[in-house]
């Protein structure tokens, strides 16, 4: 009898470990995979397909156990999103019953919003061709294009260096240059960018001549100077192929649905995977304000291929992503930087080793009513726009620092910390890493901040001491480095307003450059505190190797502040600072090591 016994437990256990999916399923774990059907349970052994699916059956777990946390498990592979994935209130989790989205243990799921390009012919000089049908019929049209891990360069002029404006139009739409013009641009898909002093503007041209351009739309933030074309700002031409000459540069025809694209002698693009992205928003967590999104976990995912489309009236760089082609109260609304990524009346979300990466817009945007949400050991690199912005408009705005009309939609209580934020800015300079304004009780802490061509990080949006919502922010611990490496007036955080209760605490912030053709007469700083900067706690900071000086103070002062124990600019460190910022790069920098393949 004892014999039948054990036999019938080794039995059960081996049923359990090779074929106890359903059991598995029926207790709140549901898998899904690139091979599977959405015809499947959602088993170990029948994954489903997609995300959608799994949502459906996570609903139905929800309904009849509402006590039983469900956890989804994503096997390693591509995920193509057809349409954003959307989380409502029915997808919450509790408390004590949390929903979670996660990767199987060492794989990697990969949700896309972009397409694979296949088809591709070869032409002359190592120049490579495809046909996309969709782009011909106007259904698609994209601005990014990636190559495996890495963001593809569209054809530019001049190939080094840049031009120079000589001169300007009363609308700033016709701009003259000292430097002579290539002949035959074709008109419709040049884009001219101009490089202001601590953003950019950029448009489609209408004409050209042989030191001259028309544009659709002024070039700027049209009424600031420093945000506006003027003479001796440098500029250059992107999108013809003509300027294609350096490998990996690409050009797309609007008009026909050509894709041409530059390879090294030897290589060929099917040896790659060349993705473009489709869509702009990958998820969206949005409940209401009475019934917000609660309690969902994403786990060890990758979000990557969201696209950035030109605005129909250009994009005129203000400040952080924020846009529009006149600085005019009232005349046309202001817009910030779309995201892939959204989180909108959510309530403690959770985001853990996460990637956002291969991004046009912004990556992720925590918006009205978001609540105790957390970024945490997540990388975000290679992001067009703003790595993270708190206190996101997901709607255009009437009048530039506008705050919440309702105090109920502040974010409060968010957090970003342990993270790896780099590369952000990559099509509009005038971008930041990590952006919170118009928020409260934000915590930035403990994350590796690098290569910017403008600021780290930037909290606060007011341009003086009235005030908002944003307050009580915690910006500490964190490695700042890198930055500033294409424009001018900025640092390695950066302040606006007045902001009660915010503490500065711990960073460590390095190699603060200025290129050669930043323009503009303003340093760049370890910290910025611009106008209006007032209520900050300043301690423990090191900061050092910034082209201007470690602080700098515009309409504030020095008085308005709280300081204890900072090394700024000094070539000896403290012993107490120099432990501390041990401590602090032996968090940061075996993290970064967790993500190879990006630079």
């Amino acid at each position: 009898m004892t014999r039948m016994i054990w036999c019938i437990m080794i039995l059960a256990v081996y049923n359990l470990c090779f074929y106890g999916s359903s059991i598995m399923a029926e207790a709140g774990v549901f898998y899904i995979a690139p091979d599977g059907a959405d015809t499947n349970p959602g088993s170990i052994d029948k994954p489903v397909a997609t995300l959608v699916r799994a949502q459906q059956l996570v609903r139905e777990q929800i309904q009849s156990d509402p006590t039983e946390p469900v956890r989804v498990v994503l096997r390693g592979g591509r995920y193509q999103l057809t349409s954003p994935l959307v989380f409502a209130a029915e997808d919450s989790g509790t408390t004590l019953a949390g929903v979670t989205y996660a990767a199987y243990p060492g794989e990697v799921p990969r949700l896309s919003g972009g397409r694979i390009i296949t088809g591709w012919q070869k032409k002359n000089n190592d120049l490579w061709e495809a046909s996309i049908p969709a782009v011909a019929a106007g259904q698609w049209s994209f601005r990014q294009l990636y190559a495996d891990q890495k963001r593809l360069d569209r054809g530019r002029y001049p190939t080094d260096g840049l031009l120079t404006i000589a001169g300007v139009s009363d609308d700033v739409k016709t701009l003259a240059f000292e430097q002579p013009l290539p002949d035959d641009i074709e008109i419709g898909d040049v884009e001219l960018i101009v490089i202001q002093n601590w953003s950019i503007a950029r448009a489609l041209i209408l004409s050209a001549t042989d030191h001259e351009v028309t544009c659709a739309t002024p070039l700027g933030w049209v009424g600031h100077s420093a945000t506006t074309a003027s003479k001796g700002k440098p500029a250059y031409l992107e999108n013809h192929p003509q300027f294609i000459t350096q490998p990996e540069q690409w050009y797309l025809n609007r008009k026909d649905g050509r894709l041409i694209l530059k390879m090294a002698p030897g290589e060929k693009p099917d040896q790659k995977k060349i993705v473009a992205p489709l869509l702009e928003t990958l998820l969206i967590v949005a409940g209401t304000p009475e019934t917000p999104v609660r309690n969902i976990k994403f786990e060890g995912l990758v979000f990557e291929h969201a696209a950035w489309q030109l605005p129909a009236d250009g994009y005129g760089g203000i400040q952080a992503g924020y846009n529009n082609i006149a600085c005019i109260p009232d005349e046309l609304p202001e817009k910030a930087m779309p995201v892939a990524v959204k989180l909108k009346y959510a309530e403690d979300c959770l985001f853990e080793n996460c990637r956002f990466v291969h991004i046009g817009p912004s990556a992720v945007g925590f918006s009205a009513g978001s609540r105790r949400n957390r970024l945490v050991g997540c990388e975000i690199g290679d992001v067009g726009g703003n790595g993270i912005h708190v206190g996101w408009p997901d709607e255009p705005i009437a009048v530039l620092d506008q705050d919440w009309e309702n105090p109920a939609d502040v974010p409060v209580d968010n957090e970003i910390c342990q993270c790896y934020v780099h590369h952000c800015a990559a099509e509009n300079y005038g971008c930041v890493g990590i952006f919170a304004a118009f928020s409260a009780n934000t915590r930035i802490h403990h994350n590796h901040v690098c290569e910017m061509p403008y600021t780290g990080i930037s909290i606060g949006y007011r341009w003086n001491s009235t005030p908002t919502s944003q307050q009580h922010c915690l910006v500490a611990y964190n490695q700042i480095h890198d930055v500033m490496t294409k424009l001018a007036d900025g640092g390695g955080i950066y302040t606006l307003g007045l902001q009660p209760g915010t503490t500065l605490r711990g960073n460590w912030i390095y190699n603060v450059y200025r290129s050669a053709y930043a323009h503009g007469g303003a340093p760049n700083n370890g910290i910025f505190f611009d106008e209006g900067s007032m209520g900050f706690l300043v301690e423990d900071n090191v900061i050092n190797q910034t082209s201007g000086h470690p602080i700098r103070f515009n309409q504030n002062k020095k008085e308005w502040h709280t300081w204890r124990t900072n090394s700024f600019g000094e070539p000896e460190i403290d012993p107490r600072l120099q432990a501390m910022i041990k401590t602090m790069v032996g968090v940061q920098l075996p993290y970064r090591n967790q993500f190879p393949d990006m630079k």
